[in-house]
């Protein structure tokens, strides 16, 4: 399998010990010739296998397959589409083998497109606002009028040395006024440009944020871990009134433990980043008091997944409880969710990624996602069996509802929350399609989606 990064890691590791094919075949108990398929990706490989590996390598088992490496590779399956990479000819088909043998030039490699491309992005915003921009046009304006009053006091002056006192002091006091009035233009223009570039410094960030949540599949156990003792603590009553007791509990109690997540963690390199992730860390935080793992594992399983039901047994609203599922650890039987929050422009505004399918970086996700539709049937729980042109299949579900003020004369905006897993975990819960219920061809986005024939192409595959 082209994507898989196991056997060149494997490989590599085994080769870095010193360990030969035929030792490591040995300590494992399978045959010499079947680890050189897996070490060649002509075997897949997991459980008690996968475990064994690791165990003989003497790495984590997270360290041969984890979130973070398949977040790379799928960034750099999407990277080489681009049409300046498929004219190098790069081989798609080795990007695996890139991650696995040789991961530092891999992430080097996406740093450089990653930069690129906040680059383009950043000219692009620049062009546009210096082509189209109200306040740069009337700005430069008032500039040049100002240069040309100066121009003109000055030339008198200068010309004229025999004039009289009192219309020197004049001309010399319009010069004040005019290269005062000039410095306060520059200092604004100064200003806007610095709104502009740390306007374009949010995107790094928040691609810092993800791979923080990418790396530690969304579950931070050192707030999970606290959470329940903390869920006991909050009072009876009301929603809102429970929710305001279990953020006092997370600042009181947890706010350290934020602290030092974001200090440690490496994903976070920035200073943008580790202010947006304590933020964002705390909210989690407050999420986990308020649905604490280990009850809402047990009672997720009875009531079969059920958002809507779950949503109203912990008294929380149905964002809260995608995300909290979405946050659910690891474990063999349990199924794994992802998680999406879209507005009505139909941008990403929230991610929780689930292996396999991943919001795109550089560009819009698939347009035929239930996630954009469920705006038409607000405040309804609507079900989509979806599969990728990879063959995977997965089910989305979600939800649309208001959010803001209401009443008469109100505008109403909306978000959409939808959770998504895979069809084979689909049969643990009530969202599990019948026989019956067919695949919807989807996509990642136009972009990459090679699906010719689908008529909500909004714009042209990179492929050709």
């Amino acid at each position: 399998m082209k994507r898989n990064i196991l056997g060149p890691r494997i490989r590599e590791r085994r080769r870095e010990i010193g360990i030969t094919q035929a030792d490591l075949a040995r300590q494992i108990e399978i045959s010499a010739s079947y680890l050189n398929l897996i070490e060649h990706n002509k075997r897949d490989i997991g459980g008690t296998l996968l475990r064994k590996v690791a165990n003989a390598l003497d790495l984590p088992l997270d360290q041969l397959d984890g979130a973070a490496d398949r977040r790379l590779l799928e960034t750099l399956e999407e990277i080489a589409q681009n049409p300046e990479m498929l004219a190098l000819g790069v081989e798609e088909k080795h990007i695996g083998e890139l991650i696995g043998r040789f991961p530092g030039w891999a992430r080097g490699i996406l740093a450089l497109a990653r930069s690129e491309h906040q680059a383009t992005n950043a000219a692009q915003i620049l062009s546009d606002r210096l082509n189209h921009d109200p306040f740069l046009g009337e700005t430069v304006h008032k500039m040049l009028t100002r240069i040309a009053s100066l121009n003109s006091s000055s030339e008198i002056i200068s010309q004229y040395p025999e004039i009289d006192t009192a219309p020197r002091d004049r001309f010399y006091a319009i010069m004040h006024e005019e290269s005062q009035q000039l410095c306060k233009l520059g200092d604004a223009l100064a200003s806007y440009f610095d709104n502009a570039a740390w306007a374009r410094r949010t995107l790094t960030p928040l691609d810092e944020i993800d791979a923080l949540f990418d790396n530690r599949h969304n579950h931070f156990y050192e707030i999970e871990s606290r959470a329940e003792a903390l869920h006991l603590k909050l009072p009876q009553g009301a929603a809102a009134t429970r929710f305001s007791a279990a953020q006092v509990l997370v600042d009181k109690r947890l706010d350290k433990v934020v602290q030092k997540i974001v200090s440690a963690e490496a994903q976070l390199e920035t200073d943008l980043a580790r202010t947006r992730a304590y933020e964002i860390l705390l909210r989690y935080a407050v999420g986990a008091v308020m649905v604490p793992p280990g009850i809402l594992k047990q009672r997720a399983a009875e009531l079969k997944y059920d958002l809507e039901i779950l949503s109203d047994n912990f008294g929380v609203d149905f964002q809260l409880i995608c995300e909290r599922l979405s946050a659910l650890p690891v474990e063999e039987g349990q199924p794994r969710f992802g998680f999406y929050q879209a507005n009505a422009s139909g941008n990403i505004t929230l991610s929780r990624n689930l292996p396999g399918l991943v919001v795109p970086r550089y560009g819009s996700s698939c347009p035929l996602w239930i996630l954009y539709r469920a705006q038409q049937a607000p405040h309804a729980v609507l079900r989509q069996h979806v599969q990728l042109p990879s063959g995977e299949g997965f089910v989305f579900v979600a939800r649309a509802a208001s959010t803001g003020s209401v009443g008469f004369g109100q505008a109403r905006h909306y978000l959409t929350d939808m959770i998504v897993f895979s069809d084979q975990d689909a049969r643990h819960t009530v969202y599990a399609p019948d026989r019956t219920t067919e695949f919807e061809p989807v996509g990642l986005s136009c972009r990459t989606c090679p699906r010719r024939n689908c008529r909500h192409r909004i714009i042209d595959p990179l492929t050709g």
